[in-house]
This record gives structure tokens, C-alpha cells and sequence, in this order.
């Protein structure tokens, strides 16, 4: 069964939805590319770990993971401890419990466009945002580390945010701030920055993305003078929606989305969910 919604669907942005998604576009994404790339470029899917853990008074990890707790030596009591003199030293060990920190890495993917005829270098990168890339901590300090190393390179960089929480993460801030005057206001932006296009200011062609409407299909530049390759990103979301678990219970439609949407979406929101259980249910 497809997706309720027209385009991105707001249920796939949840923390313990998103990195299946995540992945699963990534890999649409690699496979679309590889039947349009003409040779001898190709499209393979990288990996870095992130810990997931973002910034604040009090950092948290983004994604819900389950601490094991274990309760240690319960042969002493309270009632044991709360004496008014110790005479002696004690030989039981008090209570404790135990708990283990959730350490294994988010596997966080993104799409290379190498070219094969002048030693696999890579040409393009497209990078999908996570929820740790958007908000303050280790993982945000790592990806804006990685783009000022491409944006310096002759590497072209296209950057998918398809989440509606944290914070921008387009480098220069004077294209955050215009997309910010936008009308209507987007709900997410991809953006495309060429390689070649960074002499004095760094330009982007970018598209601002409203959930009421499709994704959009974006150019993928190769290099200077050479033809655009086109990428349909809804396409390639439908793909990795259709392949998912998201129709089949993982995703409970019965609720708001999180995060939630603009009250100006609510009724919106209804009609497309109105519209899929009347399709269910013929």
C-alpha cells in the first residue's frame, strides 16, 4: 500500500521511524542513479557511525534504544542500612543496580558519485540529514566538519532535509535566512551546490519542499560543461517506501505525527488519512 501523502509523509520523521527510512532512501537513491549515470560514473552507498546524541542542558540520545537494568546484590535491605552505628565493617555488598549505556552506532548513509576513468574520485555527494545532524552535539560538529571539507573541494554537494525539527543545515546563513522569508514556508529544502560555483559565493539551486506536494526532481551535476543527470526523488521515495514496513504496522497512522505538524495542516492532515482507510476498507 503506498504512503497516505502526496510527497514526504511527516510519520517517517519519527526517532525510531526515521533511520529505517533513512537508509532505504539512501539505497533508492544509489539504485536510481545507477540506471541513469552515463559511464563511467557510478553511485555506491558510504557509511559513517554517528552516536546519536544531541546537545543541550541535558544531552540525550535521539533515538529511543532500551537500557538493560538488572538489579545486583539484594541480599541487604533497606531496613539493613538505615542503622544508627556501625560497629563493625560490613562484608555484604549493599544493592545496586546495574545498567548498560546503549554504545552501538546509528549507521548513518549517504550516496557517492564516483568516476570510474579517473581513479574512482569522487564527483558529487549526497547526503541525507539525520536527526543528530540538526540539532547541537557530537554528530551536528562531525557533518558541518565533513561539508566545509567538500565545500572546499571540488566536489559537488547536494543535501537533503527532510526533516522539520532542528536546525538548518545549508552552510552559508544568508540562504538560510531567505529560504526563512519564503511564501508559502517550505516544510523541508534540498539543496544543490555546484562544484564550479564557489569562486567568490557560494551559490545553491535550491527547492522548497511543501508536504502538501510531491518531492521534487532535482539535477545531480557531474562536472563543469557536462548534462545534468535528473533524480526524482519522489520516485525514489515511493521505492523505498513501497520495500518498507511503514504500510504494515511499524508506523501507527492513528496518532499525530511526530514532530507534529502546523495547525494550519491538521485538516489536511485528515483528509489524506480519511482518504487511505477508505481505500483500506474498499
Amino acid at each position: 500500500m503506498p504512503s497516505p501523502f502526496p510527497g514526504m509523509d511527516p510519520y517517517l520523521e519519527a526517532p525510531d521511524i526515521w533511520p529505517d527510512f533513512h537508509d532505504a532512501l539512501a539505497a533508492a537513491i544509489r539504485g536510481d542513479l545507477n540506471r541513469t549515470l552515463p559511464r563511467p560514473y557510478y553511485a555506491r552507498l558510504e557509511m559513517r557511525p554517528e552516536i546519536g546524541i544531541v546537545g543541550g542542558e541535558e544531552p540525550r540520545r535521539i533515538v529511543p534504544d532500551v537500557a538493560v537494568v538488572k538489579p545486583l546484590n539484594t541480599n541487604e535491605t533497606v531496613s539493613n542500612v538505615a542503622v544508627a552505628l556501625i560497629d563493625q565493617p560490613r562484608t555484604d555488598v549493599s544493592p545496586s543496580i546495574r545498567m548498560r549505556i546503549p554504545n552501538a552506532p546509528l549507521r548513518h548513509h549517504f550516496v557517492e558519485i564516483r568516476d570510474a576513468s579517473r581513479g574512482h574520485g569522487l564527483v558529487t555527494l549526497i547526503e541525507i540529514a539525520s536527526p543528530s545532524n540538526k540539532r547541537p552535539g557530537p554528530d551536528r560538529r562531525a557533518y558541518l566538519a565533513k561539508q566545509q571539507e567538500i565545500l572546499q573541494s571540488e566536489t559537488s554537494l547536494i543535501e537533503l532535509d527532510l526533516l522539520r525539527a532542528g536546525d538548518p543545515l545549508i552552510a552559508d546563513p544568508w540562504i538560510i535566512e531567505s529560504a526563512g522569508r519564503l511564501e508559502p514556508q517550505p516544510d523541508y529544502l534540498v539543496a544543490v551546490n555546484r562544484a564550479w560555483e564557489r569562486d567568490v559565493r557560494q551559490e545553491y539551486e535550491l527547492f522548497a519542499v511543501r508536504l502538501e506536494g510531491p518531492l521534487p526532481c532535482i539535477p545531480v551535476p557531474l562536472r563543469k560543461g557536462e548534462a545534468e543527470v535528473p533524480l526524482d526523488l519522489q520516485y525514489a521515495f515511493q521505492q523505498a517506501y513501497d520495500g518498507g514496513p511503514y504500510a504494515r504496522g511499524a508506523v501507527d497512522y492513528g496518532g499525530p505525527p511526530d514532530p507534529p505538524l502546523r495547525p494550519d495542516q491538521a485538516d489536511w492532515l485528515a483528509g489524506c488519512l480519511n482518504r487511505r482507510r477508505a481505500t483500506s476498507d474498499g
